[in-house]
């Protein structure tokens, strides 16, 4: 019956960090370097200022629809206006977005806390260009939102001032889609190992326990022999 129950013993030790090796350990916080680019399906902005109706006409709708486009924000790099969205040309017009650091902002990049994201998307431009005429104005900031790690979906959101009045030319942007990240590789976890060392030290006690008390038998044996 002992050595049934130390089988049992020794078979559950090697089937815990099996079993736990297969489960991906992700770590709490994803930091910039592990987040390659935000791949967002849609997003939306709204003019909450006095002159929101000024600053429609001076943008058209052309960056609420560049806005409600798919596209790729890479993080680490700046990138030219095709490489985020489709550009839209109206005429000889054409509207797109970009990311620069002309203005000392930093490449885009993005934190990952738990359920929280945090993203730097201050070097974000708004683009238009007409022949040799191009005008660029900024519309970036820092984007909080939330962040499910089973689906590695997000929501973004922060707010830019166009012009040097708060209440005027307030605008606030939001972005949805999917975090794409270094894929972590599945390593046993630590708590896995604590059971595996106690289970191993706990089944060494048994089989040393055991020897003690069969040569003791046989000793006790041997002196009534």
């Amino acid at each position: 019956m002992k050595t049934l129950r130390q089988a049992v013993l020794f078979g559950v030790m090697l089937a815990l960090p099996g079993f736990f090796w297969q489960a991906p350990a992700y770590a709490v916080v994803v930091p910039p370097s592990e987040i390659l680019s935000l791949e967002f399906t849609n997003g939306d902005m709204d003019w909450r200022g006095g002159y929101s109706h000024k600053l429609e006409n001076l943008f058209g709708h052309k960056l609420e629809r560049l806005m409600d486009e798919p596209g790729l924000l890479v993080m680490g790099e700046y990138q030219p206006g095709p490489d985020i969205v489709d550009p839209i040309t109206r005429g000889q017009r054409t509207y797109s977005l970009f990311t620069s650091g002309v203005q000392g902002a930093p490449a885009p990049s993005a934190t990952i806390d738990r359920s929280s994201i945090t993203v730097d998307l201050s070097s974000l431009y708004f683009a238009d260009s007409r022949g040799d005429s191009f005008t660029a104005r900024n519309i970036g900031g820092i984007a909080k939102g939330i962040f499910n790690p089973d689906t590695r979906e997000f929501y973004l959101t922060w707010d830019h001032l166009l012009g040097d009045r708060p209440k005027s030319g307030l605008a606030t942007f939001s972005l949805y889609g999917k975090v794409n990240m270094v894929d972590v590789a599945a390593v046993p976890l630590a708590t896995t190992a604590v059971l595996f060392s106690t289970g191993l030290a706990v089944l060494m006690t048994v089989w040393r326990r055991k020897g003690t008390m069969a040569l003791m038998r046989e000793a006790s044996q041997m002196r009534e022999a």
